[in-house]
């Protein structure tokens, strides 16, 4: 799992360089003077980070309009395939998706944050408009808390402590005490639920991928229409599938490593 530590102290160039590539990826496109009023820089220092990675490659300059080049495109499939587990897990997900019609995810913990790292799509599949490398907080997703729940207790202090809980929603959990109830609770059951705690009117389902030695690789979820989902014996259908899509890439994954 990768580790963050925010009291490191940070090189301000480089924090502004991925300032304006968070800007870029936002909003498409945009000009220095769009960019330094939104960041509140000079528009001096705008210009010369704009300048440099226009030069190198990473952004398009169309008649002072910049954006975001291909060559980001090549970094995420170089990241992609360089991942094992990734490559395992992929045709399973997408294999779940289809036999459940329903959104289906894989996410790892990075930098203490539910990274998406897999996205499939069923039939009845709602229009989320997730994309690989979204990131979210542990404690309000189903992927999250599965992974969470499993992870050393303060390991998962820490991350708590780190993202805080703050309410996305009106069913947010934002109790500490209760969050650690409820990871207990995933313990006992290997199943962890989000109800409408991200997104009104959204249930997450997730399961975590284990290694031989009970550390959390990442989880499997399938998310929907709480109308739909919360359907007891359509829950357990899903949950049956889940738990068939787990055992099959913590089998192909365990293999992979002898």
């Amino acid at each position: 799992m990768g580790s963050h530590n925010p009291k490191t102290k940070q090189l301000k160039s480089v924090k502004t360089t991925f300032e304006i590539i968070e800007y870029l990826k936002q909003n498409t496109a945009g000009s220095v003077n769009e960019i330094a009023e939104e960041l509140e820089a000079p528009k001096s220092t705008v210009h010369s980070h704009l300048t440099t990675l226009n030069q190198i490659g990473y952004l398009v300059n169309d008649a002072g309009t910049y954006r975001l080049s291909f060559r980001f495109v090549h970094l995420g499939r170089t990241i992609e395939e360089s991942n094992r587990l990734r490559r395992i897990v992929q045709p399973t997900v997408e294999t779940l998706a289809e036999a459940t019609g329903e959104q289906a995810y894989f996410a790892v913990e990075e930098n203490g944050l539910a990274t998406n790292v897999v996205i499939a799509e069923g039939e009845h599949a709602i229009q989320r408009e997730f994309l690989p490398g979204g990131q979210a907080r542990m404690s309000n997703t189903a992927t999250g808390k599965a992974i969470l729940a499993f992870l050393p207790p303060e390991q998962a202090d820490d991350i708590v402590r780190q993202w805080g809980m703050p309410a996305r929603t009106r069913k947010t959990i934002t109790d500490r005490d209760e969050l650690l109830d409820e990871l207990e609770a995933i313990r006992e059951d290997g199943i962890a639920y989000a109800r409408e705690e991200s997104v009104k009117g959204l249930l997450e389902i997730a399961k975590p991928i284990l290694s031989d030695d009970g550390t959390p690789q990442g989880a499997i979820e399938i998310a929907g229409p709480m109308k739909r989902l919360e359907n007891e014996e359509y829950q357990r259908t899903l949950i049956e599938e889940i738990e068939k899509a787990v055992n099959e890439i913590e089998v192909n994954f365990l293999s992979a490593e002898l």
